[in-house]
């Protein structure tokens, strides 16, 4: 029931007033002996109870609730106690316990049910210490006496301040205020009701002096009460996020701690009573049996972290650590070999489809290293896509030869297929060599597996450690050539290469391709460096550079007077995701003076791109700027008519591995992307034309433009200039601008002044300048 329908009952208005009219009776029915703040506390402890449900309008309502009928029923209970009304202490304390009990069940069934399935080493011993509870009750009760029902009192506050610290322990973000206020109550409460019972039980003089210990007790435990109930806190204290289990290791042995101290709690207070409660076996017993399921717990959860310090939380293969420990125990003779597998492009997976289905396609990897691998060797994970496996000597090429064969096949992930490849790095088996050794000389071999295409198995030799370290250093002057830091690194360059139409061969644009002017390597091509960019993360970057170096360009061109023909410029899936791009193109745009239209953006077609509103905005931003959008090598990699039907494209660029299977039984090919261009209204463009007879079957084929070395490879931008945009025309001379003329309504009519004049006989003679 929700706090708000529960104070919209009437009956809840006549319980405030009742509570009011209550504290009234008690003041005027006190004995003088008795402190005004021990009898008023519980009423107005259970007023600020209700003040703060109606205010914060916490989660589990009925729990506050039932706890201002606990503290509504104490002042009954001092009142009744006041001398003359004696026979009726023990139905007021009857309602009081009952009460209480019933706060420790709502409490208790609260945090089982959102505690999932129940641990059943936990649930037994918390039957066992209820039931002890229970039974020392039950006891209290058959020996009705002053005595016992403070004995009572205090058994009752030893399992509610049991069932609190266990709730604040082991409940996730419960460590709130209210959280900790309500456990130093019941800490407090629990203390009253101990001096209590040490001192005689009720009515005891030491029990109502107002200046008393336990009149202190008291008053401070209700003053918790009621200010965790006022706190902001408690509106969540209850609810469903705060009363899941924590999920912490230490919460499994915290659980059980305050049920191991309620049978310690227990026999106290019956010690105090002077031992006629419950025989001291059966506090024995169950202390020693919650004990002992705090040990096993303890235990549990040290050998659970001391596995989780050895493997993997995702996939549960052994970690470094585990697998350091592997090789040093060795398999004798040679001692280990070591791959170290990668999978291809998972990064793509992971931004494609997201982290979930990404941790599914590592689970389905670890599934086929486990069957590739089997008792000839240890499957590891490193982190990320990093697997290694330690292989016995001997059968280390078939385990790895099985392992690119096992990932090459489709995996089901949900509801996706995901083809997958992994490239490999060998180590062969070394005596005396360390795991950090073995796994550098597998890293190596990998490197060289990812250079050599991937998809492929490479073993490890000396020789291809220079080649590594070549690789290490361009990848660092790649960062600092981006970074614009050291110009010893060279510089980038821009290039052009000719799009034409393949019927007339009559230029129509180009496409910019970046190449570097390296001081040592001299001009490298794209191949050479694009593969350090995209793994040290400069993708956008690049892209960013080319983008202001071609604009510059363009405008360059258009202060010579040249032809005007549009550039094509590449973007990677990091630009293309980055919703600022269209912003920081159309400023591009404005500083270099060039209109939209002369840019054209490439999407790289063979890279996967997510189905992200992101994406759709960015290209209609670069759309709306009067851009132009091709889609590059259609028909390599991750082909998809649904890019098609999502991407506002103008130009389908035909992959060149189609354009050379057109001579070779893939007429069809080109023919079905020729209709479906017709009939999606795009215009299509192959790359890679290098032969007469092949421009031929495609303009046969209906394929309307191309590029390729047939026609041109790409130039510097000075050679592109002369060559294709013809030479620079002559600076246009000034224009001939007329002198400003102010309108005539906005004329000043001012005085002409005098000037003079010479008449006939030689003298001079001033005149007055004519008006108007």
């Amino acid at each position: 029931m929700r706090a708000v329908e529960v104070l919209r009952r009437p009956w809840t208005a006549w319980a405030v007033l009742g509570l009011v009219a209550l504290g009234g009776a008690v003041v005027a029915l006190q004995p003088a002996a008795r402190g005004p703040g021990v009898v008023l506390a519980p009423a107005v402890a259970a007023a600020l109870v209700l003040a703060g449900v109606a205010l914060h309008r916490p989660a589990g309502a009925r729990v506050w609730l039932v706890q201002a009928g606990v503290l509504a029923a104490l002042p009954l209970g001092q009142v009744l106690d006041a001398g003359a009304l004696l026979a009726l202490r023990a139905a007021s304390d009857g309602v009081t316990h009952a009460v209480a009990a019933a706060v420790v069940v709502l409490l208790a069934v609260r945090t089982g049910r959102r505690a999932g399935r129940p641990d059943a080493l936990e649930v037994g011993v918390t039957v066992g210490v209820l039931g002890l509870a229970a039974a020392q009750a039950a006891v209290l009760l058959a020996t009705w006496s002053p005595t016992a029902r403070a004995a009572l009192m205090a058994s009752t506050d030893v399992v509610l301040l049991a069932s609190v610290l266990r709730m604040a322990l082991t409940r996730r973000d419960a460590r709130s205020v209210a959280s900790w206020c309500c456990v130093a109550a019941a800490c407090a409460l629990l203390l009253h009701d101990v001096l209590r019972l040490v001192g005689g039980g009720p009515g005891a003089e030491g029990d109502v002096a107002g200046g008393g210990a336990g009149a202190a007790a008291l008053v401070v435990g209700l003053g918790l009460l009621g200010a965790a109930q006022l706190h902001p806190s408690a509106r969540r204290l209850l609810d469903a996020e705060h009363m899941a289990p924590a999920g912490r290791r230490s919460t499994v042995v915290l659980g059980l701690l305050p049920l191991v101290l309620v049978p310690v709690g227990l026999r106290v207070v019956d010690l105090a009573l002077g031992g006629t409660g419950l025989p001291t076996w059966a506090h024995l017993v169950v202390g020693t049996g919650a004990a002992a399921a705090g040990v096993l717990r303890s235990w549990a959860a040290l050998r659970s972290s001391e596995h989780l310090a050895d493997h993997d939380p995702l996939t549960d293969l052994p970690n470094r650590r585990a697998l350091a420990r592997a090789h040093a125990e060795g398999p004798g003779g040679d001692g280990w070999a070591l791959l170290l597998v990668d999978l291809d492009d998972f990064k793509d997976v992971n931004d494609a489809h997201g982290h979930d289905v990404g941790d599914l396609l590592l689970l389905g990897v670890r599934d086929r290293l486990l069957a590739a691998v089997g008792e000839r060797g240890v499957v590891a994970r490193f982190g990320g896509d990093e697997f290694a496996v330690l292989v016995r000597p001997g059968a280390q090429d078939d385990v790895a030869e099985a392992v690119v064969t096992g990932l090459r096949r489709p995996l089901d992930v949900g509801d996706l297929v995901l083809r997958t490849s992994a490239s490999v790095g060998l180590a062969p088996p070394a005596p005396g060599t360390s795991l950090a050794e073995q796994l550098t000389r597998a890293d190596v071999a990998l490197y060289a597996a990812k250079a050599a295409g991937r998809d492929a198995v490479r073993t490890y030799h000396p020789d291809q450690r220079a080649e590594v370290q070549q690789r290490y250093a361009l990848s660092s002057q790649v960062r600092a050539l981006l970074a614009g830091r050291s110009p010893s690194v060279g510089r980038l360059e821009v290039h052009f290469q000719p799009l034409v139409e393949l019927a007339t061969g009559e230029v129509v644009g180009a496409e910019a391709l970046v190449r570097w002017r390296h001081p040592e390597h001299g001009l490298l091509a794209p191949d050479a460096f694009l593969g350090h960019v995209a793994t040290s993360g400069l993708d956008a970057e690049l892209d960013a550079a080319v983008l202001v170096d071609v604009l510059e360009q363009l405008g360059r061109w258009r202060d010579q007077r040249r032809r005007a023909l549009p550039v094509s410029v590449n973007l990677t899936r990091t630009s293309l995701l980055d919703t600022t791009l269209p912003g920081r193109v159309r400023e591009a745009l404005a500083r270099a003076g060039v209109p939209g239209s002369q840019l054209h953006l490439e999407i790289t077609e063979h890279e996967p791109l997510p189905d992200d509103e992101r994406l759709l905005e960015v290209l209609r931003g670069l759309r709306a700027l009067g851009a132009g959008v091709h889609l590059d090598d259609y028909g390599r990699g991750y082909t998809s008519l649904d890019y098609l039907q999502r991407f506002p494209v103008q130009v389908l660029k035909i992959d060149r591995s189609v354009v050379v299977g057109a001579g070779a039984g893939g007429a069809r090919l080109v023919a079905g992307l020729v209709a479906m261009a017709r009939t999606l209204r795009l215009d299509l463009l192959a790359e890679g034309v290098e032969t007469p007879e092949q421009r031929r079957r495609l303009v046969d084929q209906g394929v309307r433009y191309g590029q390729g070395w047939l026609f041109s490879p790409a130039l510097p931008a000075a050679e592109y200039a002369d060559r294709v945009l013809g030479p620079a025309a002559a600076p246009a001379p000034p224009p001939d601008v007329p002198a400003p003329r102010l309108p005539l309504g906005d004329a000043v009519v001012r005085p002409r002044p005098e000037v003079p004049s010479v008449d006939a006989g030689g003298d001079v003679r001033r005149a007055e300048a004519p008006r108007g």
